[in-house]
């Protein structure tokens, strides 16, 4: 048999195409000669076993890059898994502190109006403290003929709302919510003079609320205070606090309620009842601690009923501090049959509004 050299393994047919030189299969392998030659047929065997080893370590290469990629996958999956975890944790933690500083703000803003930080130094308050303190018969006796109950009039038929006092010879004060509950009875708005045997009644003309009191806000206190205008001039009016007394009021100074309270209240001839009683604490509208010029919700106990709103609070000196407005009730969740219920009861506790926050109603 013919030998070649390894250099010589493929030929060219007529066409140009290369073609093996032998076909696959056949006898084994020979041995090299001793130049080193093989015959077409070894030297066949010997390519293709070349390209199998190859092709091998083609597949080997590939699937060692699949299981590579696979592991890269895998890294990969478990990285986006712990980002994941960790931005969730992250927002979590950037919730949780947005809340505590949330709330710590909050203390912090309390305690600086309690100190009164970051706020202008109010201005010098105008007036003086005076110096005789009058009994409560004293105080009695100088403002009952400033004292009348507002009421209507549906036809024959007299009914009364509230108290109210006069500051001016033809101005009355009360509270904002006596205006929407005598309206709400309807027929002509009237004030009755106290003691005067009912001789002494003024229409009301004109009311006008605080702008900033809002009906109905439940668990909001608002500017409760009110104006009344009357077709006539008052006998007496009363004496308002000056500046430097309502900025001096605190707890344990004498309180005095002077108007008409529930049952006792005569529209048809009124009769003015006195109470008296200690003031509790002030603080801002809010019912948080406020400076001075600021605390104009006075808390009180003396015993006032329903009628009692609009009455002036008096303090030792016989001037108007403020308008009593309320009282507060407490409430007690309780379960009645299986059923839960709330029961409210009276508290010793009542509300005024200092005499000042009238300076911000509209004259009516």
């Amino acid at each position: 048999m013919r030998a070649f050299s390894i250099a010589m393994l493929r030929s060219n047919d007529k066409r140009g195409r290369e073609i093996p030189a032998v076909e696959q299969g056949g006898a084994p392998p020979r041995p090299p000669d001793a130049d080193g030659r093989v015959d077409v047929e070894t030297a066949q065997r010997i390519v293709r076993d070349a390209v199998v080893r190859a092709v091998q370590r083609e597949e080997k290469a590939v699937a060692l890059v699949r299981a590579r990629a696979d592991e890269a996958r895998r890294k990969v999956a478990r990285h986006n898994l712990l980002l994941g975890l960790g931005v969730a944790a992250a927002l979590v933690a950037v919730g949780v502190a947005g809340v505590v500083a949330h709330r710590s703000r909050q203390a912090a803003d309390a305690l600086a109006r309690e100190v009164g930080l970051g706020l202008a130094p109010a201005a010098r308050p105008s007036g003086e403290i005076p110096r005789q303190v009058l009994s409560g018969r004293a105080i009695f006796e100088q403002n009952r003929q400033a004292l009348y109950v507002m009421g209507y009039t549906v036809g024959s038929r007299i009914g009364g709302c509230c108290s109210a006092f006069a500051i001016a010879p033809d101005l009355l004060a009360t509270n904002a919510h006596c205006i929407r509950d005598c309206r709400a009875r309807g027929g002509t708005s009237i004030a009755t003079l106290n003691d005067s045997m009912g001789k002494t009644r003024f229409r009301i003309v004109a009311m006008s609320p605080h702008p900033a009191y809002k009906a109905g806000a439940e668990g909001l206190i608002t500017p409760d205070v009110a104006l009344l205008r009357i077709d006539g001039k008052a006998p007496r009016t009363v004496k308002l606090a000056n500046d430097a007394e309502l900025r001096a009021i605190g707890p344990g100074d004498d309180a005095y309620v002077l108007g008409f309270p529930g049952r006792l209240m005569d529209p048809l001839s009124p009769s003015a009842t006195f109470l008296e009683g200690r003031i509790g604490r002030v603080t801002g509208i809010d019912g948080e601690a406020a400076t001075p010029d600021r605390a104009v919700l006075i808390q009180h106990d003396a015993v006032t009923r329903g009628g009692n709103s609009g009455s002036p609070i008096f303090n030792q000196y016989g001037h108007v501090i403020g308008i009593h407005a309320a009282h507060i009730d407490d409430e007690d969740d309780v379960t009645i049959d299986g059923r839960k219920a709330t029961v409210t009861q009276s508290s010793p506790f009542r509300l005024g509004m200092r005499i000042d926050l009238l300076q911000g109603v509209p004259a009516p």
